[in-house]
């Protein structure tokens, strides 16, 4: 989420000043009105109640405070375009990470939407690096995702997933490189719970996360 730079703070502050300046100009005619118009009495010869001295002041002041509140709103506007276009909303304050631990690197083999850039920046903020490669022995199958923030994330309801196979079966894909514990725990989160994580060595002989079919795993 964007950041109002503090230029674009003070124009705020000044604009709801001037508005609340506007309300109660108008709030205090609107009472000097009512009271310069008040009838009280006795009844004159036809019949009908006398005007009494209303307190109009409330006219006065309220016209001074409207006039104000125009006014500042008015040079408000006119500081505000000038502020606003020349201090733009400042970006997301970046995300401070722990350094990653020596020897603490991750591999998780991806065959679906893990490799997708887009899922990548939401999980970890960035890419991470990748590698092509391919796990032996199971074969791909699909299934129907119904966690609303993952289908978000991916843009898809329908994942691939992996199930046990032959030896002749052969899946390609990707491992990441994670060299961070958080960034598989961010993983752990957005894999479903039709998905296990279990550990593989790959067609290259690299040992490797991957996430299959619960019921095979």
């Amino acid at each position: 989420m964007k950041r109002l730079s503090p230029g674009q703070r003070w124009v705020i502050g000044l604009g709801t000043f001037a508005m609340v300046c506007l309300v109660v100009g108008i709030v205090a005619i609107a009472v000097g009105v009512a009271n310069g118009n008040a009838m009280c009495g006795p009844f004159d010869e036809d019949g009908v109640l006398e005007a009494c001295p209303g307190d109009t002041s409330g006219i006065v002041w309220g016209s001074v405070l409207g006039v104000v509140g125009l006014l500042h709103l008015g040079l408000t506007g006119l500081a505000g375009a000038l502020v606003w276009t020349s201090s733009p909303t400042i970006g997301p304050k970046p995300v401070v990470r722990p350094a990653p631990v020596a020897g603490a690197t991750h591999r998780v083999f991806s065959y679906g939407t893990l490799r997708q850039p887009l899922v990548q920046e939401s999980l970890f903020g960035d890419h991470v690096p990748t590698e092509p490669d391919a796990l032996p022995g199971w074969r791909l199958d699909w299934v129907t995702i119904t966690d609303p923030d993952v289908i978000r994330t991916s843009g898809s309801d329908r994942h691939p997933i992996l199930r046990r196979g032959t030896p002749e079966d052969r899946v390609d894909g990707s491992y990441l490189v994670l060299g961070y514990e958080w960034q598989l725990r961010a993983v752990d989160d957005y894999e479903v719970a039709d998905y296990q994580r279990i550990e593989v060595t790959l067609a290259s002989g690299t040992t490797a996360w991957v996430y299959v079919a619960a019921e095979d795993a």
